[in-house]
């Protein structure tokens, strides 16, 4: 299960963290990888988090990448744990068109990039995230490759640049 967000609060690790925890009380073989760049202060207080709930086994910690199609490419599922502050999630839409289904917080417009394709929580909720993760894992388990299509399927027909540059020029258009 992977995360690529940056450190910032907004992104909530702790509520990652917090899921992680609860997901492997029961289901030990999980790994997380946990993918960003930020504040060395802020950094610091997150891997300290994920020591005190005994995760230091579980999670692998990686800065910023360049090669992202392979990294999403290793995720089983690929999260965003936000609290707040969302918009478009590049990195939930850049899963999806690599396949990877998400499950996410509903934050920002995170319910309606993944659809009914994902598995959508609420925020600051780790329990939710967790169960969340654990449908997943059931879905992905029982060989039902239908998430990765439909996850795909989505990106490419709901937002790809021609879709973007109309609705641009729509938007324009009415400001004229």
């Amino acid at each position: 299960i992977g995360m690529v967000a940056r450190f910032d609060p907004m992104k909530d690790h702790r509520n990652f963290l917090n899921a992680a925890h609860i997901l492997i009380q029961n289901h030990r073989n999980v790994k997380f990888l946990c993918i960003g760049s930020g504040p060395r202060k802020y950094k610091n207080e997150i891997y300290s988090e994920c020591e005190k709930l005994g995760l230091k086994n579980y999670i692998i910690w990686q800065t910023n990448r360049n090669d992202m199609p392979a990294v999403y490419n290793a995720f089983d599922i690929s999260t965003l744990s936000s609290s707040y502050g969302e918009g478009f999630s590049n990195a939930l839409s850049e899963a999806m068109a690599c396949g990877v289904p998400c499950v996410t917080t509903d934050v920002g417009d995170s319910a309606q990039i993944v659809g009914d394709t994902g598995i959508v929580v609420p925020p600051k909720n780790p329990k939710a995230l967790a169960d969340g993760w654990y449908n997943m894992l059931k879905s992905i388990n029982s060989k039902n490759l239908n998430h990765c299509n439909r996850s795909r399927d989505r990106i490419l027909t709901n937002f790809n640049s021609s879709i973007f540059a109309k609705k641009s020029f729509n938007a324009l258009m009415k400001l004229l």
